[in-house]
């Protein structure tokens, strides 16, 4: 069973502060009649009359904004006119929460594909395979090449006869 929780206490009331502030000042002297009241509602009306509403955040002035544009462009050119490492650069704009400086990268995947296929030969159902996943990356318009490496071919299992393959030269 959860203990019930015990609301926060309430702050203390202007006029028990200012009767506090009284005592603390003046010890065993009674308030001066219609001080208590007369001093709270005097407070009260000044925080009216003065309160002002909470203002949002202040708007990231243009100036900063400007200034961190041009902070990730001369880091760019500095980068382009190999003054600067790119990987030092991009550590910096990591630190002042700009961007990273955007590089080429080269990328060395090594994947098992699993193509089922109709060929006559081990050596022709890779080749379809290789066949296939060239087409496939070329349609899928990124700069990319095939390393193709007749050494890593890794296992192709024959299987049942393909019957609605025809006889090779026939036509369909």
């Amino acid at each position: 069973m959860t203990e019930p929780t015990s609301a926060p206490a309430a702050p203390p009331s202007l006029e028990s502060v200012l009767r506090h502030a009284w005592d603390a000042f003046h010890p065993g002297q009674p308030a001066p009649l219609g001080w208590l009241t007369h001093t709270t509602t005097q407070i009260q009306a000044y925080l009216r009359n003065h309160h002002s509403d909470p203002q949002p955040p202040p708007a990231i002035p243009e100036s900063l904004t400007q200034f961190r544009r041009q902070m990730w462009q001369a880091l760019r050119e500095a980068v382009s006119e190999h003054d600067i490492d790119i990987d030092a650069a991009n550590r910096v704009m990591e630190v002042v929460d700009l961007p990273l400086l955007p590089r080429r990268w080269q990328v060395r995947l090594t994947l098992t594909v699993v193509a089922e296929l109709t060929a006559g030969t081990s050596d022709d159902a890779f080749d379809a395979a290789e066949a296939a996943i060239e087409t496939a990356l070329a349609g899928a318009e990124i700069e990319a090449r095939i390393e193709w490496n007749g050494n890593e071919r890794d296992n192709a299992d024959p299987g049942e006869l393909d019957p609605t393959d025809p006889w090779p030269g026939c036509p369909r």
